[in-house]
Parts: C-alpha cells; sequence; structure tokens
C-alpha cells in the first residue's frame, strides 16, 4: 500500500470519527478541580460533551462502564521520536555536555550512523511505530518529529498530535505549525532556526519554542554560556520552553520565571548521560512552570508512565519530595498544555475540549498515586479525538471497533484498532526490524515493563 493511501486512511480516522451519536464513558474522572469516583464522560464525536457524577439522560450510540481511572492523555513537549526506534543505549561513561556524546564512537555506531539511511526510507513504519508506542503508555500530543531531507511526510496525519507537524486543530494539511523545535543556541543549532524567530516571539506569531538549553553538567564552561546566549537572541520568552537546563543557576530560574518561560524536565535520560539533572527544587522555589518529558527512548524513558516513575523516584530521593504524585501528573498533561498555548483544547478533562483521553487500571481511591506506578499494560483505553485507538479489546469492541490487532504489552493484552492506526502494527514491526537488521542494529521494545 503507498504512502498516498496510509494518509489518507489516517486522515479519515480523524476527520470521520466512528462515533455517529454520543458515547458515554463510566470510571473514575480525574479533572482539574476534583476527582469524581463512579462518574461520566460524555463524548459527541470529538469532543467532551459533559462529565457528571450520574448517568446523562442522552441517547447514546455506545456505553462502557468501567471501574477505571478516566485521565487526559499526556502532552509531551520534549521528545525525538524517530530515534524511539533504538533499543536502549548505555553510555560508556558519564559525559559533561551534549556536544561530548554527540560525537561520541559509541554513539555513531549504535544510533546516529544506521539512522541516517533508516529515517528517509523507512519514514512512515518509524513514524507509525513510535506514535503507537506513545499512545500506548497514555501519550496522545507530543513535539519533535523531524522531517529526513526530501521525505514525505504526509503519512504523519493521524494517531497522536504532533504540534510542530499535525495537531488536528488547524485543518487537515501537513506542515509546519506554530510550534517551533531548535536544538540550541550554537552556530551549528541556530542555522536551522526560522528566520526572525525572536520577532516572531514577541508577536505571538509562534506558540511555542521548544530550545534545549545548559544541557550537561554544571562544571561545564560551554554549557554554562547558554543561558545568557538565549537572553541575547531575544528568545527568552513566555512563549518559551527550555528543554533540560541541568546547568541552570537559581539566579536564571529567576530569569525564567520573570520571562514567563517553561521549563521542560528529563530527568531519567539526564542521569544516564550526565549523572546530574536539573535542579528542580530551585526552580519550583523560583515559581518556574515545569513539565515533564521523556526525551527518547535510548537514555531516555519508552513512555510517560516510565518517566512519571522514575521522576517520582528522583523527586523523592535528590529532591526531598519537592513533587506530589498529583503535581508530577499535571506537569506532564496541563503544564505542557498550557506552555504550548492548547490547554483550551487537550491536556485536562474538560467539556468544551477534546476526546484526548485515557483508561488505568488501578486503585481508584488514590488515582495519582497509581499513575505514577503504572506501566503500559495497565492503560486499558487510549482516544484521540475521540476516536479509540488501543486497549482492551472488550472495550474497543463496546465502541463499536470492528477492526482489531491484538499485541501483548507487559504481559497484557492489547488490541490495537487498525483502521484508526493505518495498517497492522506486527507488519509494521516486521518490516522496521527487517530494515534495521540490514543495518545491523535491533528494533527496541514497545515498552520496558518493569
Amino acid at each position: 500500500m503507498t504512502r498516498a493511501v496510509w494518509a489518507l486512511l489516517l486522515l479519515c480516522a480523524w476527520a470521520a470519527p466512528v462515533h455517529a451519536a454520543v458515547t458515554l464513558i463510566k470510571g473514575t474522572v480525574v479533572t482539574p478541580d476534583k476527582v469524581i469516583a463512579n462518574g461520566w464522560i460524555a463524548i459527541d464525536q470529538d469532543r467532551i460533551l459533559s462529565i457528571t457524577a450520574a448517568k446523562p439522560l442522552v441517547d447514546a450510540a455506545h456505553i462502557l462502564e468501567t471501574t477505571d481511572i478516566i485521565f487526559p492523555g499526556f502532552v509531551d513537549l520534549h521528545n525525538h521520536p524517530l530515534y524511539n526506534i533504538y533499543p536502549r543505549w548505555t553510555p560508556p561513561h558519564a559525559y559533561h555536555s551534549r556536544y561530548e556524546w554527540r560525537s561520541d564512537e559509541a554513539y555513531l555506531k549504535a544510533i546516529a550512523n544506521p539512522h541516517r539511511p533508516l529515517a528517509p526510507a523507512h519514514f512512515c513504519d518509524i513514524d507509525r511505530f513510535v506514535e503507537l508506542k506513545e499512545l500506548l503508555g497514555g501519550t496522545t500530543t507530543m513535539v519533535g518529529i523531524s522531517q529526513p531531507r526530501d521525505t514525505d511526510i504526509s503519512c504523519i496525519a493521524g494517531l497522536a498530535r504532533n504540534l510542530d507537524w499535525f495537531s488536528g486543530f488547524n485543518g487537515t494539511k501537513v506542515g509546519p505549525e506554530k510550534v517551533v523545535t531548535v536544538l540550541g543556541v550554537q552556530p551549528d543549532d541556530m542555522k536551522y532556526a526560522p528566520a526572525g524567530l525572536a520577532d516572531s516571539l514577541k508577536k505571538g506569531d509562534t506558540d511555542l519554542l521548544v530550545i534545549h538549553i545548559a544541557e550537561g553538567q554544571r562544571g561545564d564552561p560551554r554549557t554554562q554560556g547558554e543561558f545568557a546566549a538565549l537572553e541575547q537572541q531575544g528568545w527568552l520568552t513566555n512563549r518559551t520552553a527550555v528543554i533540560h537546563g541541568v546547568a541552570l543557576t537559581r539566579a536564571e530560574f529567576a530569569r525564567m520565571h520573570a520571562a514567563g518561560a517553561t521549563l521542560v524536565w528529563s530527568p531519567r535520560s539526564n542521569m544516564e548521560l550526565y549523572k546530574e539533572t536539573a535542579n528542580v527544587a530551585d526552580a519550583a522555589a523560583e515559581k518556574v512552570a515545569i513539565a515533564l518529558a521523556q526525551d527518547w527512548s535510548p537514555t531516555g524513558s519508552t513512555n510517560m508512565l516510565a518517566e512519571l516513575k522514575f521522576a517520582k523516584q528522583v523527586s523523592d530521593s535528590q529532591f526531598k519530595g519537592v513533587f506530589t504524585a498529583k503535581q508530577l501528573f499535571e506537569m506532564a498533561s496541563a503544564v505542557p498544555a498550557k506552555a504550548a498555548r492548547i490547554d483550551d483544547k487537550v491536556g485536562t478533562l474538560k467539556p468544551g475540549l477534546y476526546a484526548d483521553l485515557f483508561l488505568l487500571r488501578g486503585d481508584a481511591k488514590t488515582p495519582y498515586d497509581a499513575v505514577v506506578k503504572a506501566s503500559p499494560g495497565d492503560v486499558t483505553l487510549t482516544l484521540v479525538n475521540g476516536v479509540p485507538v488501543s486497549g482492551d479489546s472488550k472495550y474497543l469492541a463496546t465502541l463499536g471497533v470492528t477492526q482489531v490487532e491484538e499485541t501483548t504489552l507487559c504481559q497484557a493484552k492489547v488490541a490495537i484498532n487498525t483502521a484508526a492506526a493505518g495498517g497492522s502494527f506486527s507488519e509494521t514491526q516486521a518490516r522496521l526490524g527487517k530494515a534495521m537488521t540490514e543495518q545491523g542494529v535491533s528494533l527496541a521494545p514497545v515498552a520496558e515493563c518493569h
């Protein structure tokens, strides 16, 4: 099947939701203001119609009654999804900064060199694999898909929302949107930045600049000077998300707060590469908005649930429990949605917002504790734009999904809506696995389940 046909299938999955009328889902509903035990969400095509304690009196096409916890989908502002086809890479030693490991022969051999031919030749299969990997872990919105040179990326439409290429909020055309990713402030990184970026941020034409800054150990001189360079470029604004910030000082966090910028924290990748992470206790003390993100699978987490679990451990062991489980969950949902200026669309469960959500098996009496302890095998349903993408096969059948493919994830059976996913997931895995074997590497697991 051609890429054009795949793209059409994916567009149709969003443009024409499977629901002809209202869908009702029962469970413990986690809203911004309260947790509603045995509550109900009514979904009218792609939007949340209502959230109530009692079953609403509406004409429902599908009714799903569960004892699960219902959360808004995660919003991931820092990812390098095309690299999430690679298995975990264990660095041979700690690095001073990202400039060291990116040129290390061990990294080049394991990831960078095989990626050069793989990404353009197999973009659609890679995109489908990594987006489903995110969705199976509860992430419904993300940033970071990069376009290989001279490659058609129209197949990116559908599945998860891509804020920089196809969010689904701005029509059906695939192309650059109002979230911009820049690798950093070093000359080699800045040459790829859009022209007039400072003015675009000032005028509000760019919703969010996502940029790597101070990614390295606190004693690294090159890393220490990057915050000042960001300010000099006019790029430190209330539309800026600083990724990593490992080497930032408390005074710099204070300047971030004054500017209204957001810190994006990816602790697992930081600890794997540098044995240090951002001083989020100082950032929180300076009232900086902090979002949580997984970075990428090779040194970060394979999904947001795993990053939540790791972040909770780091918060407790290194920062005296600075973040509660609820705060960590909000750092993966409402906070990044607000930073990207899409909080009127996704990131929380409210009437009028898009029906991007997931259901989780766990103790409904302590939903936030449940989510920071969960694995993808505990996710029983994921919806994007009101469309069931994956979950328990009985749930999908109840919601009217007839084309499914079952797989095993963290010892749990999971069904994938093949119409929404653009075809067979196992066939995608097989093609990718073969292509990667030819490059001397192996395909990553969908999740790490410990």
